[in-house]
């Protein structure tokens, strides 16, 4: 809120504070906050797609856009219709196999371009790391994404949920003179962590507890790490059991949403709502700042049965 109460833009009101908001580490060299998490909860799954890396997408003008998956218990009591993710390529995929594929976009009608892939079945509380240049078709489980603020892509797959896709995705951030060459879009991809065939074992997120938590374990609270393999964001899950307090520190400044339960975060009311109408201010987002954090925040569970949870996204390691 501005001095009249207005709202403010958050990348301005980050522009206006500057290193005293998030930290002279993040500030000095990205002059911005250079992460946000968002929740998206799809009817249907998502068409394959990839996101540029560093290189390609700065010839853009644009950043690279990795991202991280996590499907909160609190938000998914219903998966909708294709809880299935397609995440990279099956081991033994080629250059020239997938090539194929992407041919086909030209011809109309399905691609079938996910054939090349594995498909994973949500598993609820846990998620996935998906940085940039692996192809995925996220699930419609509801799900928390963390990732770098970009916006970049490919569109690979030429038919997703019984309609076409307009191909002019697949070359919506492909340079003038490079629009119709497909190894352009095969370059897209890091080939190594596509075909990866560890993949599970590199890139699956399964929550664990933090060291803080567990060296006080304590019956009021637990903190999980939920997102930790990318050098660009992470994100921790904290739970405050009913009536309970604790005051949390963290290096660095951070993103809050409360997904379930109210309480009190600092002197603020903390609460997850049940319903949201269009322009309606809510309690449940806060952002910390790294003096904030570091001096610590007491957060009260006011309810006598129901946890209080909180998601915390932060930036690049530092």
């Amino acid at each position: 809120m501005g001095a009249e109460g207005e709202l403010l833009p958050f990348d301005e009101f980050i522009d206006h504070h500057g290193a005293d908001l998030i930290g002279s580490s993040i500030w000095d060299t990205h002059h911005r906050w250079p992460v946000f998490a968002k929740f998206f909860d799809n009817q249907e799954a998502l068409p394959f797609h990839v996101h540029h890396r560093d290189h390609h997408a700065a010839a853009l003008g644009k950043l690279a856009k990795p991202e991280a998956y996590y499907y909160p218990p609190q938000l998914n009591n219903h998966l909708a219709n294709h809880p299935v993710s397609f995440l990279g390529l099956r081991p033994q995929v080629t250059r020239e196999d997938l090539k194929e594929r992407l041919a086909r976009f030209a011809d109309g009608g399905d691609n079938r371009i996910t054939e090349l892939s594995l498909g994973y079945r949500t598993q609820i509380g846990t998620g996935w790391d998906v940085p940039a240049g692996v192809l995925h078709a996220p699930g419609s489980a509801c799900t928390y994404e963390p990732q770098s603020a970009s916006d970049v892509l490919c569109m690979c797959e030429s038919w997703s949920n019984s309609r076409e896709v307009p191909d002019e995705l697949l070359w919506k951030d492909v340079p003038a003179d490079r629009v119709g060459d497909l190894e352009y879009v095969l370059d897209l991809l890091d080939w190594g962590l596509n075909v990866d065939t560890d993949f599970v074992a590199h890139r699956q997120l399964i929550p664990h507890e933090t060291a803080e938590s567990a060296a006080e374990a304590s019956p009021g609270w637990t903190e999980n790490w939920i997102v930790y393999r990318s050098p660009s964001f992470s994100a921790k899950e904290l739970t405050v059991r009913p009536g309970h307090s604790v005051t949390v520190t963290d290096t660095d400044a951070y993103g809050v949403a409360v997904i379930q339960g109210y309480g009190m975060f600092g002197r603020h009311a903390a609460a997850s709502p049940t319903l949201i109408r269009f322009g309606e201010l809510t309690d449940d987002e806060f952002f910390v700042s790294e003096q904030a954090a570091r001096a610590g925040v007491r957060i009260t569970n006011l309810s006598a049965t129901e946890p209080l949870v909180i998601l915390k996204h932060f930036g690049p390691r530092t």
